[in-house]
């Protein structure tokens, strides 16, 4: 006699998932949707947490065809297929099935031959939790609603969590959404698709083919029902069961958030918003009053600036441009590494608040990468902050509809235009979308972390402060590159000469960077900032804007990695010779990345891995001497190489010492203490003393470098970085004197010329400030230091021609500006002049720099 378990109601019944019927819908939903796949961050999750509980997976669609799609992709997957889906509206075929199923087994029961065994819904799931079996519950089934609410039935949430009381294991709630395509919501559209509606096999087919954006399933992060239930101020289950309801609405709303962006705005209804917002109106009113200007007029040049600035932001635009950047991508790159930790950390801090993404700006490649990175995860792309410049044709269009306003450089002599630049701010943080800003202005030419600038940050911080949105998160952001795309140019303007401005025909000149390979992006996120976490914890007195500027760009260069090129760049460059052979080259880089593995700074894949270093030195090697900045020495009149030995080419030196720029922040520490010990009499110190040479160092540096928080704890940052020293025979200590050993002078000198050429600079502007006699422009003054820098190093006082960097002499005059020495004097719209205030003071921060250039310059 057959034995048939059968439930009080047909409910579970028609819910049983292993069924020959299931697996024909199952192919068959394969095959009309075999586009539609997991997102990687998804198989990422269920690798991580199935079998660590009991599974439920939370579907917020109810329709038979999403269902047959989860099923299919989990099993191609190599996931476990649930055995049931319970709260789904069955198809038609189901229906039929669910029918003769039921009618076999009554005449089964009716003729005797099978012996029934009846069980309640709640004892049939608690079974098959217990057996490790796993369903599938839909969470938005209207008829389930019906049925619990209006019926007064029990809820399948509740029989969860009874079943929870009753083991021990936790029950994972897998939240799972059905995106039918990435297109954000707007507020209008003649055919408009929800991304996450309930559709069945045919509406959800047209769909997917209709639409330009991809159809994704999501698995979100699980929720643990047992530590849910912990810690919830309630007993009873069906209580409990709607506050888990709550909290999986949640869920699904900050996924689609995340995913999906707030609701789109078209730029009309943007314009309109703005444009008639107070702000707006009053300053047009006091320019109508106070400058007798024509209100007509003022409106026109109001609706011109807003057009000027305002994004027309297009998920369509995105989908077609993200494939060009994605083919070019794989032309000039070997691959752009990130780790999916960081896209999760992000993902959640996206259903928080608007995001206010904050990258390092080393290149125009930047803010492609971010958005096509966010693109390819299933994250809504930023509107993103971009220079006036990047409106050329076309692709000042193709920026604007992937997300990108515009800002002029400069707002000075300007009215109306800051005013309208800051109310679409304000207004974009209001409508909840995620900024991209780069808190540097424009690209870095030398490689290392510029000062920030405050005007976006104190827009955005006035946007919280004025009500627009309750909080905003930052996210830090460094994209490394073993090499970029504009090595080149920046290398000449770095000599002095001017800018070449974006245009298209620079644009179409462009396209010869497609013919090489440029190695490997690393992208990289710290931990999200925020704002009103960072505000409140601020001590009182400090000025807010300037405090959370260095705070990002300090946590921006913390996740700095370092690269084989970086690594390799500085190990060249901080060497007492312009020659080289590969066993001197390998001694220093082992020296440098113990150092960083020691403070355990962020390294690539390949200097993580490596364990001599050769395949390192090959692949920087090879490329460098290809572009003949490296090269082999030759001998006799048969241009014979000499083999082992390489020389770097002195006119290219200020073309690499971008990379090493990138990380020596890292190495400060040991660059202040080495050249402390050196410019000692005997190179030995009292550890007094050496703190007093720390401090004047990093004092004189402040303008230069963005200092880590600890730098400024000279005993902790001293006492580490002495300890690694001794712990690697660099130095002796004994009885508060620290003194060079001798035999291992040569890394000690290492370490110290990572400033050299700042020092060198520093020195250049020194010179020129003692000898100009009158009132300059800024220009011409600027034109005198680098005469007298070319002069300097031609004469042997100026060793290294990365010295003669244009970035660093600015940065040199605002030190000689800060100590009282020279002033800078607004003339004119556009001029400025320099002079000098104290000569002798000049003089006497040249002798300053002179003391400690000595050592090195010797070395």
């Amino acid at each position: 006699m057959k034995q048939i378990k059968v439930v009080n109601t047909p409910y579970i019944r028609k819910s049983i998932l292993r069924t020959g019927l299931n697996g024909v819908l199952e192919k068959v939903a394969g095959l009309f949707f075999r586009s539609v796949e997991f997102d990687g961050e998804s198989l990422e999750t269920l690798k991580e947490n199935l079998g660590a509980g009991k599974n439920v997976f939370i579907s917020y669609q109810s329709s038979h065809a999403p269902l047959m799609i989860l099923v299919h992709l989990l099993r191609k997957n190599g996931f476990t297929v649930p055995d049931l889906a319970l709260d789904f509206t069955p198809g038609f075929i189901q229906r039929i099935a669910g029918l003769f199923d039921g009618i076999s087994q009554f005449i089964g029961r009716f003729t005797g031959k099978a012996k029934v065994e009846t069980i309640d819904d709640f004892d049939y799931l608690l079974d098959l939790l217990r057996d490790d079996g796993s369903m599938v519950l839909s969470l938005l089934s209207r008829r389930q609603f019906i049925k619990t609410y209006i019926d007064v039935k029990s809820d399948t949430l509740q029989y969860l969590v009874e079943a929870q009381k009753a083991i021990d294991e936790p029950i994972l709630l897998f939240p799972q959404i059905f995106f039918w395509n990435q297109n954000p919501e707007r507020t209008r559209g003649l055919i408009t698709s929800r991304a996450t509606g309930n559709r069945g096999f045919f509406s959800g087919l047209f769909t997917v083919l209709k639409s330009t954006t991809p159809a994704f399933v999501r698995i979100a992060r699980p929720l643990n029902l047992r530590e849910e239930m912990a810690h919830l101020e309630a007993d009873d289950p069906k209580q409990i069961a709607r506050m888990i309801r709550n909290r999986l609405l949640e869920v699904y709303n900050h996924e689609k958030r995340a995913v999906l962006g707030p609701l789109i705005k078209s730029q009309q209804e943007m314009m309109e918003k703005v444009l008639y917002h107070k702000n707006i109106l009053d300053e047009i009113r006091d320019l109508v009053e106070v400058e007798r200007k024509s209100e007509r007029k003022l409106r026109k040049k109001a609706y011109a600036y807003f057009r000027e600035i305002a994004a027309d932001f297009s998920i369509i635009n995105i989908k077609w441009f993200n494939k060009a950047v994605q083919y070019m991508f794989t032309r000039i790159f070997d691959g752009i590494n990130y780790r999916i930790e960081d896209l999760k950390m992000v993902r959640e801090a996206a259903q928080r608040a608007p995001l206010i993404l904050v990258p390092s700006h080393k290149s125009h490649m930047d803010y492609l990468i971010i958005s096509s990175i966010f693109y390819e995860n299933k994250i809504v792309p930023p509107h993103i902050v971009a220079g006036s410049n990047l409106t050329f044709f076309p692709m000042g269009q193709i920026f604007r509809r992937s997300g990108a306003f515009f800002m002029r450089r400069s707002f000075k002599g300007l009215y109306l235009y800051p005013t309208i630049f800051k109310q679409y701010v304000k207004t974009l943080i209001n409508e909840g979308y995620s900024v991209e800003f780069f808190i540097e202005g424009g690209r870095t030419r030398t490689g290392k972390l510029a000062s920030p600038k405050m005007g976006i940050l104190k827009y955005l911080i006035d946007a919280i402060d004025e009500g627009y949105n309750r909080d905003m998160i930052f996210i830090p952001i460094t994209i490394s590159y073993d090499r970029i795309l504009e090595e080149s140019s920046y290398h000449m303007e770095l000599k002095g000469k001017e800018k070449e401005a974006e245009s298209t025909s620079a644009f179409v000149k462009s396209r010869k960077l497609l013919k090489r390979k440029y190695g490997k992006v690393y992208l990289s996120f710290n931990k999200p900032i925020a704002f009103r976490d960072y505000r409140d914890g601020l001590p009182e007195g400090e000025d807010l804007t300037v405090s959370l500027g260095y705070h990002i760009l300090q946590k921006i260069n913390d996740i700095v990695m370092v690269t084989p090129f970086s690594m390799t760049s500085a190990a060249m460059l901080q060497s007492s010779s312009q020659g080289f052979t590969r066993e001197m080259l390998k001694r220093r880089i082992a020296a440098l990345h113990d150092y960083l593995a020691f403070h355990g700074v962020r390294m690539s894949d390949q200097l993580t891995e490596a364990s001599n270093f050769d395949e390192i030195i090959d692949y920087v090697l090879e490329s460098y001497m290809q572009d003949n900045i490296v090269t082999e020495p030759v001998a006799g009149s048969d241009r014979e190489t000499l083999e082992g030995l390489y020389v770097l080419n002195e006119n290219e030196r200020s073309r690499i010492n971008f990379y090493k720029n990138t990380v020596v922040h890292f190495f400060l520490p040991a660059a202040y203490l080495s050249l402390s010990l050196l410019t000692s009499p005997g190179e030995s110190a009292e550890e007094t003393a050496l703190a007093t040479a720390f401090e004047d160092l990093r004092e004189l540096f402040e303008g230069e470098f963005i200092y880590a928080e600890e730098m400024y704890d000279t005993g902790t940052t001293m006492g580490a970085d002495l300890g690694y020293l001794e712990s690697k025979g660099l130095i002796s200590r004994e009885g508060g004197r620290v003194a060079v050993a001798p035999g291992n002078r040569e890394v000690v000198v290492l370490f110290a010329k990572a400033i050299q050429d700042f020092l060198e600079s520093y020195l250049v502007v020194c010179e020129t400030a003692t000898q100009v006699k009158k009132k300059l422009g800024r220009r011409e003054f600027l034109y005198e230091v680098r005469k007298n820098g070319i002069r300097l190093y031609h004469l042997g006082e100026v060793k290294l021609t990365e010295s003669l960097s244009m970035p660093n002499y600015e940065n040199a005059m605002a030190w000689l500006e800060k100590e009282g020495c020279m002033e800078t004097i607004q003339s004119g719209k556009k001029q400025v002049d320099v002079r000098i205030l104290d000569e002798a003071g000049a003089r006497r921060m040249k002798k300053r720099i002179e003391e400690y250039l000595l050592p090195l310059q010797k070395a």
